[in-house]
């Protein structure tokens, strides 16, 4: 018996359009499908409840890797056949011509389930991982190609016999990216009407060299490092930003941390706009959702460039600062980027998990110290609650584990501590001197900040030098 039967691309095509029950693809590039040919058909079966679509796409950057090297026709035999234009067109095909049709369609079951009683019928979704064997599923068989020189387009495929010594090999190679969770999936986003559910940012090696983009929550299960973010937001009068994680946040709930924090996309030029980006959006989202000039804070609206970078905070280094254009641009928000050795080692990222546990992924920091507008107003922040402290206050807070309680905690305390504690994490501790305190929880990010004593000076320093120039930086308010 044979253990394998060849057969051509389209016997392949014409066994998919008869497919009883399923068709999945892993990898989209070997075989260029016309997704054109099937989508009228498939938007009938899947909302007959019986069909099921997955696709598993190759994510850009491997498409640019296979571009480089099979480009030249010499090496591909095919003219242009492996430009990376070309290929991308590939990989977007099942998006651009399927899903969108299914969905402008209103075809059912085509997002991921919220509860048991649902179920999704067709997926699509972009893998970050290699695809080194394309497999077409339908029904029961099993289709590869072998893209050893030629890597789209294929003309000639095999079916995979159970007598096949490598039968049980390729199906748990299958298995491995469509039906386990912590498989290729966790290294996938998924196409939803929301957009790709999860983030896409760059893999760092401990050299800081970029490897290629992963989704964001896999981090932690990875050996690689992403960059981030953090701004320190200092006022006029030298006090810093922070904030209090919300209580229905997905990790870290409840602590007080650094002013803004994030990571930097790969959209993201540099981390320099990666930062501005991350305060306009965390401050002020709200508004920056709006898409115009009529929310409720006149500060960064929803553009980030009304940041002003003015390179790195080294006074030791420059025979003056610029705070020339501080003095003069009282309404404008002003950023540096602190000469620091943190942003040259990785380090680990701690996130508290709502189940208790903790989750751990390795960073590299680039941390800038920034200078508000006059105008800036926590009471126009509306995505967390914040405080504005004095450093030594942070610092006495933190080591005291308890803080001086507001005048507005104090009377939400007051009314109903179960709903103060519920809704704003408020709990109180104890009162003396006629004054209220409550407990006070950081991060671990905000606790690495005030455990740094090079990382602390240097956020005095800065303090100092901005209440040195206070009465020219906060002028006529």
């Amino acid at each position: 018996m044979n253990q394998s039967s060849k057969i051509t691309r389209e016997q392949l095509i014409e066994r998919i359009k008869s497919a009883q029950s399923r068709v999945r693809f892993l990898g989209v590039l070997a075989i260029d499908f016309d997704w054109t040919e099937v989508r009228k058909d498939w938007l009938t079966r899947i909302n007959n409840g019986d069909f099921l679509v997955e696709i598993i796409r190759e994510a850009e950057n491997f498409v640019s890797n296979i571009s480089i090297i099979t480009s030249n026709k010499k090496i591909s035999g095919m003219e242009r056949s492996y430009q990376y234009g070309n290929l991308k067109k590939v990989i977007e095909s099942p998006s651009t011509m399927l899903r969108k049709f299914l969905v402008d369609n209103e075809c059912k079951y085509t997002e991921p389930p919220t509860n048991l009683e649902e179920k999704q019928l067709f997926s699509l979704r972009t893998c970050y991982l290699q695809i080194p064997i394309p497999v077409i599923n339908v029904d029961d068989e099993f289709y590869f190609a072998l893209t050893m020189t030629k890597f789209y387009h294929l003309n000639e495929f095999e079916k995979l016999e159970k007598t096949h010594p490598w039968y049980g090999e390729f199906k748990n190679y299958f298995h491995a990216y469509f039906d386990f969770n912590e498989g290729a999936k966790e290294y996938s986003t998924e196409e939803t009407k929301k957009g790709n559910r999860l983030e896409v940012i760059n893999a760092y090696n401990f050299n800081r060299e970029v490897m290629f983009p992963l989704p964001r929550d896999s981090f932690p299960e990875t050996k690689l490092a992403k960059l981030v973010v953090w701004a320190l937001l200092f006022t006029r009068d030298g006090k810093l930003l922070i904030h209090k994680r919300g209580v229905n946040a997905k990790d870290n709930r409840n602590r007080w941390d650094k002013s803004v924090g994030g990571h930097v996309s790969t959209d993201d030029v540099d981390s320099v706009k990666a930062v501005a980006r991350e305060i306009a959006e965390e401050l002020y989202k709200h508004e920056a959702e709006g898409q115009g000039d009529h929310g409720k804070s006149d500060f960064f609206k929803t553009n980030e460039d009304k940041m002003i970078f003015l390179g790195e905070w080294n006074p030791h280094n420059r025979n003056s600062m610029p705070f020339y254009d501080v003095e003069n641009n009282r309404e404008e928000n002003f950023y540096f980027r602190m000469n620091y050795a943190y942003s040259k080692v990785d380090h680990d990222s701690v996130r508290y998990l709502v189940t208790g546990d903790k989750v751990i992924a390795h960073t590299f920091i680039d941390i800038f110290m920034c200078i508000a507008s006059v105008k800036f107003d926590t009471s126009k922040l509306e995505n967390s609650e914040y405080k504005i402290l004095e450093l030594h206050e942070l610092n006495d807070a933190y080591y005291d584990g308890e803080i001086e309680m507001t005048q507005k905690e104090i009377e939400l305390w007051e009314e109903n501590p179960e709903e103060a504690k519920l809704k704003h994490g408020i709990e109180h501790t104890t009162s003396y001197g006629g004054k209220h305190y409550m407990k006070f929880s950081v991060t671990p990010d905000l606790e690495t900040i005030l455990r740094s004593t090079q990382l602390f000076d240097q956020m005095n320093e800065f303090s100092d030098y901005i209440k040195a120039h206070k009465m020219y930086l906060e002028g006529d308010k």
